[in-house]
C-alpha cells in the first residue's frame, strides 16, 4: 500500500501519462476506412523517464520481422542515450558507463579536463570543481544547446541543474511539498550568475562549482530526431516517434498524412486533446506544460518549468506546442516560449524563427501563429485567436 502522498501523486501522473501517450498513439495510428493495419509495425517500451511508441509503414517490399528487429535495435541506442544524458543518478543506483563508451573517467581536478562519459559524470567533475571535457558524441547538443540559450537570452538554459534539485524536480518520487526558502534561490542565483557560459565549440565546459547541468529541456526532443535519422538510414522513411506526447513524424501512413493530438493542458470530459493536426513530410511537434511535474502549496501550483532568471517556477502559460523541423530544437524552444511568459512567447518565437506556435494562458485562452491556426483542426467548443510573431515594439 502506498502511504507517501508524493508516491501516490506520482504513479497516478504516470497512469495518466501512459494513458495519454497510449490515446496519441491510437489516434496516429487510427483505422483507416481502407484499413491498411497490416502495414504498420509498432514497438513500445520505457526510456528516459516515459513511454515511447514507436511505428513504421512498410512499403510492399519490406516484411514486418525486419521491422522488428529495426525498432528493437532502435530501443536499445534510445536506452544508451539515456544513460548517457541523465543528469543524476537513480535513487538507489550506482553510475555506470554508457555501453559505448570508449574512454574512462579520470579524477575530477582544477587543471587539465577530465574525461567523462555521460553527464552524470560531467555534473561529478563540476561538482568536485573541475574542468569536464565534453565526449565527442555529445558535443552536438552541447553546442546546440549552447547556440539556443543565446537566442533565447537565457530563458533556456542547462546550467539550471542544481535548480531543479532544489525544487525536488529532480526525481518525480520525492516531490517537494513546499517551496523552497527565497535565501536557497537566491544563493543559487548568484552562482549561476557568476558561472561561465556554455561554450560554442562544445569541448569542455568548467571550472563551475555550484552548476549542475540538465538538458532535460532539449535530451527529449534529439531522442525523437535521433530515432527518426535511425529508421530511415534503416530504410524506413515513414514512421512516427512519441515520446509520452511528445512527437516526431517522417514521412506518410501510406495514403494519408501521420495525425497527431495535441493535449489540452487541462483535459476534462469532453477535452482531451485541443487539436488535432497531419503532419506535413517531416515535423516534430513538442509541447512543454505545467501538468507535468508539479505540486501544489496554498493553493498554488509549482511545475518544473522554471524561469532561469528568477529561480522559480513560470508564470502565466499552462501549455506551449512548437512545430518544427528538428525536436531538438522545438523542445527547448517550447520551454524557451512558456518562460517568456504571456507577454513575451511573441517576441521570443520570433527571435527563434519560429513560425508554428499554439499556447494556451492560465486563463484558458487559446492562441496560435497564422501558419499553424490554419492547419489545425481545433476541438468542438474551442477556438484560438490568431497571432503573428513579431519584434518588441
Amino acid at each position: 500500500m502506498l502511504q507517501s502522498p508524493h508516491l501516490r501523486l506520482f504513479f497516478r501522473r504516470l497512469i495518466l501519462g501512459l494513458g495519454l501517450a497510449v490515446f496519441f498513439a491510437w489516434l496516429a495510428l487510427r483505422p483507416a476506412a481502407d484499413s491498411d493495419d497490416n502495414r504498420v509495425v509498432q514497438r513500445e517500451f520505457l526510456a528516459m523517464g516515459t513511454l515511447f511508441s514507436v511505428s513504421v509503414y512498410l512499403e510492399p517490399q519490406q516484411v514486418p520481422a525486419d521491422a522488428e528487429a529495426a525498432l528493437a535495435r532502435l530501443e536499445r541506442v534510445l536506452q544508451d542515450y539515456e544513460l548517457r544524458w541523465r543528469a543524476w543518478d537513480l535513487q538507489g543506483t550506482e553510475d555506470t558507463p554508457d555501453a559505448h563508451a570508449d574512454t574512462d573517467v579520470t579524477t575530477a581536478t582544477a587543471g587539465p579536463a577530465s574525461a567523462p562519459v555521460n553527464l552524470r559524470q560531467i555534473n561529478k567533475v563540476l561538482a568536485a570543481g573541475g574542468v569536464a571535457s565534453v565526449p565527442e558524441p555529445m558535443r552536438p547538443l552541447f553546442e546546440r544547446a549552447a547556440q539556443l540559450s543565446r537566442l533565447s537570452d537565457g530563458r533556456f538554459d542547462v546550467r539550471i541543474g542544481a535548480l531543479v534539485k532544489l525544487w525536488g524536480f529532480d526525481d518525480e518520487t520525492h516531490f517537494r511539498s513546499t517551496p523552497p526558502s527565497d535565501e536557497a534561490i537566491h544563493a543559487q542565483l548568484q552562482i549561476q550568475a557568476g558561472a561561465p557560459a556554455l561554450p560554442t565549440a562544445g569541448v569542455a565546459y568548467g571550472p563551475a562549482p555550484g552548476i549542475q547541468l540538465d538538458f532535460g529541456a532539449i535530451a527529449k526532443g534529439d531522442a525523437t530526431d535521433l530515432a527518426i535519422r535511425q529508421l530511415r538510414e534503416s530504410g524506413y522513411p515513414n514512421a512516427i516517434v512519441n515520446a509520452g506526447g511528445n512527437l516526431h513524424a517522417a514521412g506518410r501512413r501510406g495514403e494519408r498524412a501521420w495525425r497527431i493530438g495535441v493535449r489540452h493542458p487541462r483535459p476534462d470530459a469532453q477535452h482531451r486533446l485541443l487539436a488535432t493536426l497531419d503532419i506535413e513530410g517531416d515535423e516534430a511537434v513538442i509541447t512543454s506544460g505545467d501538468y507535468e511535474r508539479y505540486f501544489e502549496f496554498q493553493g498554488q501550483r509549482y511545475h518544473h518549468i522554471l524561469d532561469p532568471h528568477t529561480g522559480t517556477p513560470a508564470r502565466g502559460l499552462s501549455s506551449v506546442t512548437v512545430v518544427a523541423d528538428s525536436g531538438a530544437a522545438a523542445d527547448a524552444a517550447s520551454t524557451a516560449l512558456f518562460v517568456a511568459g504571456p507577454g513575451g512567447w511573441q517576441q521570443q518565437a520570433y527571435a527563434l524563427a519560429l513560425d508554428k506556435v499554439l499556447v494556451v494562458d492560465t486563463d484558458g485562452q487559446v492562441m496560435a501563429t497564422p501558419r499553424l491556426a490554419q492547419r489545425l483542426k481545433f476541438a468542438e467548443g474551442i477556438s484560438a485567436r490568431t497571432v503573428e510573431p513579431g519584434p518588441a515594439p
